[in-house]
């Protein structure tokens, strides 16, 4: 079994599905659409996939040994309320109707209490649920409930706190930026570990909700060999976020990778404020980090060139241009493109993790015909 990345297409939003060659699996944030259910709907059931082919079972229930979000915009957290399984399992047993609707069990949560006290807008009924999932889980280490640290409970912390309850958690569930995590849902891990680069302590200056999002490095080994992918994700970081990880990472192994999910939907602010501005150098010298054949992924609505940001066509324009093979977009995707005929596609972005490197997973024509449509409407991050 190889390690596998799935990029999901959920217009400007992430969902990602992390599939490691242990059997373990991650989801990292949630866009699922109401509309994607319908009979008939032109785009991707991500639900659907994830409950019926891509997860285990466990109580009853799909499971994913962890779900990281970073940071609870809606287009990050849509649905999570409805599809997951929030309470403890080994002493809620879940319905027939829960088993029905196919809540999936989440095995470890990854919260940031840093990305919640930052943000300025009012929380969806999604990030609320989230919170009070999390706090469900730290208030059993509280208690000191027997069921606190196993499949359905368990929690990481990520990053800094000022909350004195937190702070009476065991080192083990927490992880601040610099740290290495080599577990994951309660299991060490042999083939795979995390590096956390973000959020930071201190505040870093301009848009205070997008600068707290949860970013880190996943680097994957294959066959005894160590660090044959690399793949960094970072919610909406902007470029200031960028620049303050270049700053604070001591190993540049931990800035490479082989595949960077572009930050906010392919937005500019990645490369600076305004898509008037030349790109900040830092965000420059963060793609040059890039080894070997490296893949940009853009989470987003098809890209265009007219005045959307997200995603942008200047952004996209940056990126090739700062990769060695700017004259080829093989190295770009994005989950929505256009098939022969002009119509949009929706499918994932698949890649595989093998013994000599990163490897796209192609779909047949066959395959993406189900997904094919001719509009997109604006789902803005």
């Amino acid at each position: 079994m190889t390690h596998k990345i799935t990029f999901y297409p959920v217009g400007n939003g992430d969902c990602n599905l992390i599939s490691f060659s242990d059997g373990a699996s991650m989801i990292v944030d949630c866009n699922f659409r109401q509309e994607a259910e319908e009979e008939d709907s032109p785009y991707f059931d991500v639900w659907k996939e994830l409950t019926s082919e891509k997860l285990n079972t466990k109580f009853g229930l799909p499971f994913v040994d962890a779900f990281v979000l970073t940071h609870p915009d809606q287009d990050h957290c849509r649905g999570f309320a409805e599809k997951f399984f929030l309470k403890d399992p080994h002493k809620d047993a879940p319905s027939k109707s829960e088993k029905d609707d196919k809540l999936i069990v989440i095995g470890e949560l990854w919260y940031s209490p840093r990305v919640f006290s930052e943000h300025s807008r009012e929380l969806s009924d999604d990030a609320k649920a989230f919170k009070k999932e999390a706090e469900r889980r730290m208030k059993l280490w509280e208690n000191n409930d027997a069921n606190k640290n196993k499949d359905g409970n368990r929690i990481r912390i990520i990053g800094y706190f000022d909350d004195e309850k937190i702070k009476n958690l065991p080192d083990s569930v927490k992880a601040f930026p610099g740290d290495t995590v080599k577990s994951l849902n309660g299991s060490s891990r042999k083939e795979y570990r995390f590096f956390i680069h973000a959020p930071f302590k201190d505040d870093i200056e301009g848009n205070d909700r997008n600068c707290t999002s949860i970013v880190f490095q996943i680097k994957f080994d294959v066959d005894k060999t160590s660090d044959v992918g690399k793949v960094i994700l970072g919610g909406d970081a902007e470029w200031r976020v960028w620049r303050k990880i270049q700053e604070a990472t001591d190993d540049d192994t931990n800035l490479k990778w082989n595949i960077f999910e572009a930050p906010h939907h392919c937005s500019y602010t990645f490369f600076s404020d305004s898509r008037d501005n030349e790109p900040e150098q830092s965000a420059l010298n963060f793609l040059a980090y890039r080894e070997g054949n490296g893949y940009i992924v853009s989470s987003s609505k098809l890209i265009k060139p007219n005045t959307d940001n997200p995603p942008c066509q200047k952004a996209k324009n940056r990126y090739l241009d700062a990769m060695d093979d700017k004259e080829d977009e093989d190295y770009f995707k994005c989950t929505t493109t256009k098939d022969d005929e002009g119509n949009e596609v929706y499918n994932p972005v698949v890649f595989e993790i093998v013994a000599d490197g990163i490897k796209p997973v192609v779909k047949t024509k066959s395959e993406t015909k189900a997904n094919r449509h001719a509009t997109t409407p604006h789902y803005y991050g």
